[in-house]
């Protein structure tokens, strides 16, 4: 006797819609995101690794090798200095690409961790999640000064979100760890444990395959120092020098202090407060769920302790992504309580939730005060840095970098890749005296002692007088230029 088979399911409402309906929440997100900070800070210019990023991969297009040991050089980035090499057609409209790039890199790690939140535990924890990252000043700034660290963010975000909707996924989640481990090395930790975590699950094929894929990022990144300076730890000895000249923190027994600190500034007091109330629900009442981002955030933030054992300092940008990852927590403290059924435990937590969005609303001055300073000091170095910009394009300082030696000196390091950039000279051409890292050369850049330079040079600039005989050639707003005797007579021959 025939039995007739139950009926198929029908396609959900979202998944009869088209694609470009359902992709429609995502893409308006990424670029509101990215067009709102264009809007209200108007940021043009890069930090100080992005500039480097983008005048090495200037140097490989012009087939010179990149200096990657100039004077304060940091540390090279290869996925960073690869994707800037799309930007050197654009002459000095490179910086505008490169920015758009990591704004809206920003706007998808906002709908990311929305994505992230929804799917371990409800919408309303990821809309809180998303909330969060976007209005967190730190996660601005790094966004509006063109920091990686952001689109190293939106890679492992990603590769979370993955596994997430499927355990033990496998080569898509290795291999956006195998990218993202060309940004930063925490990626490699990431990978080497999640590769331990699919052994179980992989036959010895499979087994060698994820291998690969776990071994690449360190093996490019190695590979690429050593093409460029002949040592495959570069990047390594690099980084622990800088960290060494400029007297950054590596001590290893301040790593948990400064970790607590970078996790405060990057998610504000409020947050930083919900957190243990959302880690208490989610050990009740979704443990399991939360064990993964929490897996990835204990993983990333013992790398960023240890890193001082080999010379590496603690900076702040090295929590961002799990400080990121965090705020799904927060997200639960707030609106945990929709998940549960038990009416009085509801009613409890719904309570509790209010109180924790109270916080950031009782917090909102501050926060607002806060998001001017950004603006403030966004405005205030972009006019210095527009000033630089415009020394290094006036006629009379790039006749006396070509007549008298063809190199530059600063008093400090800080505008060294922007002022190469933009006077478009070779590698050893621009240096710094600071630390007597390079000669004092005939042609010196030296900050002004004016109103708009005045916080910026006591921060950073070592007081450097001139030397004897050497006469001022060039001035603007910010910057002066000037010349050895030898030299000014040249230009005035």
């Amino acid at each position: 006797m025939a039995t007739a088979s139950p009926p198929a399911a029908a396609p959900s409402a979202s998944a009869r819609a088209p694609l470009a309906q359902r992709l429609l929440p995502a893409a308006a997100t990424v670029v509101g995101v990215a067009v709102l900070l264009k809007l209200v800070y108007g940021p043009w210019y890069l930090n100080y690794d992005a500039r480097y990023a983008l005048l090495w991969a200037r140097d490989l297009v012009r087939g010179v090798t990149p200096e990657y040991t100039a004077d304060f050089a940091p540390t090279p980035h290869p996925l960073e200095t690869a994707v800037s090499i799309l930007a050197t057609p654009f002459g000095d409209g490179g910086d505008g690409l490169m920015l758009w790039l990591i704004l809206l890199a920003f706007g998808l790690l906002t709908w990311l961790t929305y994505r992230l939140g929804a799917e371990l535990f409800n919408p309303w924890v990821g809309i809180v999640a998303a909330l969060v990252v976007v209005s967190r000043p730190a996660l601005e700034r790094d966004a509006l000064l063109g920091y990686q660290d952001t689109a190293f963010a939106v890679l492992i975000v990603l590769a979370v979100l993955l596994e997430a909707r499927r355990r033990r996924r496998g080569e898509a989640v290795l291999g956006l760890l195998a990218v993202a481990g060309l940004m930063r090395p925490e990626a490699w930790v990431l990978g080497g444990l999640y590769f331990l975590w699919m052994w179980p699950a992989a036959d010895t094929r499979r087994r060698i395959g994820l291998a690969a894929l776990t071994a690449l990022a360190p093996v490019v990144w190695a590979a690429s120092d050593w093409a460029v300076t002949g040592d495959p730890l570069h990047s390594l000895h690099g980084t622990a020098d800088l960290a060494e000249a400029v007297d950054r923190r590596r001590d290893v027994v301040d790593a948990p202090y400064w970790a607590l600190q970078y996790y405060g500034y990057a998610l504000r007091e409020p947050v930083v407060i919900g957190l243990p109330i959302g880690l208490f629900f989610a050990w009740r009442f979704r443990r399991r769920e939360a064990l993964l981002p929490l897996a990835v955030v204990v993983a990333m933030t013992l790398v960023f302790m240890i890193g001082p054992i080999f010379g590496l300092p603690l900076i702040g940008r090295y929590v961002r992504t799990s400080s990121v990852l965090l705020t799904l927590f927060y997200g639960l403290a707030v609106a945990g309580w929709l998940l549960l059924h038990d009416p009085r435990e509801r009613r409890r937590w719904k309570w509790i939730g209010i109180g924790a969005a109270a916080l950031s609303l009782a917090f909102l001055p501050w926060h607002v005060g806060m998001l001017g300073d950004i603006e403030r000091r966004i405005d205030r170095d972009g006019e210095m840095y527009t000033a630089l910009r415009e020394t290094a394009r006036a006629p009379e300082v790039r006749r006396a970098v070509a007549e008298c030696g063809g190199a530059i000196s600063a008093a400090d390091h800080r505008p060294l890749p922007h002022l190469r950039y933009w006077l478009g000279t070779d590698p050893g051409t621009v240096g710094t005296v600071a630390n007597r890292a390079s000669p004092l050369r005939d042609v010196l850049l030296l900050p002004r002692r004016v109103p708009l330079m005045r916080r910026f040079y006591q921060e950073n600039f070592p007081r450097l007088e001139p030397p004897p005989g050497y006469e001022e050639i060039y001035r603007n707003a910010a910057w002066r230029v000037l010349a050895a005797p030898d030299c000014v007579t040249r230009l005035r021959a």
